[in-house]
């Protein structure tokens, strides 16, 4: 069988698939059907954030630092610890009139509830640019003592 495939080419093979699988049907003498069923159309997703709002929305959230980072420092100002130190992703969901419908911490390594509860409250609060969709961002907050 597999001399006959590679001397049949790939349209010969495929037919020789179709007939040897039951893709294809017989019903009569010499007559063949087949039955093609087309893929549905499904309409590419739309929306997202676009580079140059992904830029000013990242503006915001670099202007509000002072603000998140004070989550961090109150925080650390009752620990007296400089160990106490780390990444914090979070993930925001921007509505088209800019308001944060979701936010998500998504990996941390600072590992402290109070500091991710209060930058939660702190970003769903900021007022991002508006847009035409609905999207996502990620963005990672480094906290370590300044003394």
């Amino acid at each position: 069988m597999w001399v006959t495939r590679q001397r049949l080419g790939l349209a010969g093979a495929v037919l020789f698939a179709s007939a040897t699988f039951g893709c294809a049907t017989s019903e009569g003498a010499g007559e063949e059907h087949v039955r093609v069923i087309p893929n549905q159309e499904t309409k590419a997703e739309e929306g997202g954030i676009g580079p140059e709002r992904q830029s000013d929305i990242l503006l915001v959230l670099q202007n509000r630092n002072p603000s998140t980072a004070k989550c961090y420092n109150d925080v650390l100002a009752e620990k007296h610890d400089r160990a106490f130190k780390g990444n914090v992703a979070v993930l925001i969901t921007i509505e088209p009139n800019g308001q944060a419908s979701d936010v998500k911490i998504v990996n941390s390594t600072l590992n402290n509830k109070e500091v991710h509860d209060c930058l939660i409250e702190k970003i769903k609060g900021f007022e991002f640019p508006p847009g035409d969709h609905r999207g996502t961002i990620q963005n990672v907050y480094h906290f370590e003592p300044a003394y």
